[in-house]
């Protein structure tokens, strides 16, 4: 189907896009001096002290930004991705380096790491850069960067492999380079890269095991993998999948589509993220109504989710991962903007500064801003983390997702309010896809127009004031001029998981907690005498608000994403789930 992006600044949703991206590009991906503090630590080696990874910031945030920049299209933006591009080029050196880390202690703990992100964050800007001679610094930049590497790691003799550059995660976090490999081979056909990928594929992944062969072979669920760290493991077989499409390997191809659904399986819980104990694979499916003992949920779990999801759709077009992806986006990513600027109490019980996302996600009876993922200090004074780095992509994403075209088509998924313009349609989306279900569309197109219908709604849909008869996920309903209504008819659903249940409202989870709640122990609800659901009036700040009966008392249930936002109040835990 080869469905892609619409072009750079095609689209302007209202709602909690365009709240998500202002708070964004505001806290973080405008500050000039954050993006300096970032390449500075290229400049200084400083990892190279303490052996960790400072050297996923710049790139992490860096492509994040990229994909901001191809759904809003801002100027202001693109000027100071250009200039911090051009900075850390200047930090590359003689023998095609850009790393944190010095020769002498290179490739080794979170160096491949560091270089991956370097990789993926040059070719992502590479994609939307505007100078040509600018896009030629960077290819050759790249390439340069890529074949010290391959010089260096490899099965030859003096060589050291992939799995060995890393003493954490048996080395998956080294091999999961392998996806900008793939990326890089694409852009500049060098079989070189192609062979380079190949030999990061047939190693498996990790030292002393082989991953691939544990999903395809021994039929391990991800919790029972050699490795099952979520974020790192993940990546790699998304490397894995590109590599199989590259070279059209379908049982390998089979194989990375049978680890992702797995982990949909056993690991994805109701908020659409994995892990539920740290940041391990952990059968989360069953285990996700326990309490961790320190956290689980992480943010770079569920933005890594929603790239993977979001890569399975165009390669299949199969609706159903992007609902899940929907799911992720406004229910786990959602709850991580720290949109109230609440300081995180990291593991030494300490206050650090308000960063833009919060790194763990509480399912049962919990309080957000519990740790920063990732953290570290950097010798300019500031202090970041992993899951702050990652976040952008997760709304970039979710913006560029809403719609989708190929040569003939043009494909909505989801229905926030707001405007597509581009050479070959014009749609407007007017009213409350989240809350009441109701939207009504302006259509004009010279390409057929394909209508989405998520599974959680029963619609009725009127087209130029005609009832059109819903069957399937998807309704074409051809080139021209329309005016559709719709009302996906959102209802109150129970899910029972285990000895807990939660409540779903459309793809939005809902969540109890004690700023709302005040006087109600929310540790000990018994979800079987709640009744009377009603949809309130809310801010915007809320997706949804509900009142409920509860006993002799209400309850006030919110979308789950905009649950324990106030961290610093001394009442501030909520929860997804209570007791059946």
């Amino acid at each position: 189907m080869d469905y892609h992006f619409l072009p750079i600044g095609s689209c302007k949703f209202d709602g909690v896009i365009q709240h998500g991206l202002s708070f964004i590009l505001n806290k973080q991906l405008l500050n000039k001096s954050l993006w300096k503090s970032f390449v500075n630590v290229f400049k200084t080696k400083e990892d190279s002290e303490d052996l960790r990874w400072r050297c996923e910031y710049w790139g992490k945030m860096m492509r994040g930004a990229c994909l901001c920049y191809q759904y809003c299209g801002d100027n202001q933006l693109y000027k100071t991705l250009e200039d911090t591009v051009k900075d850390l080029l200047s930090t590359q050196d003689e023998f095609g380096r850009i790393s944190t880390y010095t020769i002498e202690r290179e490739l080794q703990s979170w160096d491949m790491w560091g270089r991956k992100y370097v990789l993926t964050a040059l070719e992502h800007f590479y994609e939307i850069c505007k100078d040509e001679s600018l896009k030629q610094k960077i290819l050759k930049a790249m390439q340069d960067h890529v074949n010290y590497i391959i010089d260096k790691v490899g099965n030859k003799e003096g060589q050291i492999d992939i799995t060995e550059t890393s003493n954490f995660w048996l080395g998956v976090n080294s091999a999961s380079i392998l996806e900008s490999i793939v990326a890089l081979y694409r852009l500049t056909k060098n079989e070189k890269y192609l062979g380079f990928s190949k030999y990061i594929v047939n190693s498996g992944g990790i030292k002393g095991g082989n991953l691939i062969d544990e999903v395809s072979t021994q039929k391990l669920l991800p919790h029972e993998l050699s490795e099952a760290k979520a974020y790192e493991t993940m990546s790699f077989f998304e490397g894995v999948m590109e590599y199989a499409i590259e070279v059209n390997d379908q049982a390998l191809l089979n194989t990375s589509i049978k680890f992702f659904e797995s982990v949909y399986n056993s690991e994805i819980s109701i908020i659409g993220n994995a892990g539920s104990e740290d940041e391990n694979f952990s059968n989360a499916i069953k285990n996700q109504t326990h309490k961790p003992e320190r956290f689980g949920q992480e943010t770079c779990v569920a933005v890594t989710w929603m790239r993977i999801l979001h890569k399975l759709y165009l390669y299949t077009n199969n609706y159903k991962y992007h609902e899940r992806f929907i799911t992720t986006a406004l229910n786990a990513y959602y709850g991580s903007i720290n949109f109230n600027n609440q300081s995180s109490t990291d593991y030494p019980n300490k206050k650090l500064p308000p960063l833009p996302f919060d790194s763990y996600s509480p399912l049962v009876y919990g309080k957000r801003g519990i740790a920063t993922g990732g953290l570290n200090f950097m010798k300019d004074g500031t202090m970041y983390g992993c899951c702050a780095c990652i976040g952008s992509a997760g709304i970039g994403l979710l913006g560029l997702d809403c719609v989708l075209e190929n040569e003939k088509t043009i494909e909505i998924n989801s229905y926030f309010s707001g405007k597509v313009i581009t050479n070959s349609a014009k749609i407007n989306i007017e009213g409350e896809y989240l809350k009441n279900g109701k939207v009504h569309l302006n259509i004009e197109s010279s390409k057929e127009v394909i209508l989405k219908i998520p599974s959680w709604s029963n619609p009725t849909i009127l087209m130029n004031q005609k009832r059109i008869e819903v069957s399937e996920d998807s309704i074409n309903i051809g080139k021209g001029k329309f005016e559709i209504d719709i009302d996906f008819r959102p209802e109150i659903k129970r899910v029972d998981i285990e000895d807990k249940t939660a409540f779903k409202y459309g793809p939005l989870v809902l969540g109890l907690d004690e700023k709302d709640n005040p006087n109600i122990d929310l540790s000990n609800i018994n979800s079987s005498l709640i009744s009377d659901f009603d949809l309130i009036d809310n801010s915007d700040a809320n997706m949804v608000v509900f009142k409920a009966k509860y006993k002799d008392n209400k309850l006030i249930f919110k979308d789950y994403a905009s649950c324990g936002k106030y961290w610093d109040l001394d009442k501030c835990y909520m929860t997804a789930f209570m007791e059946k």
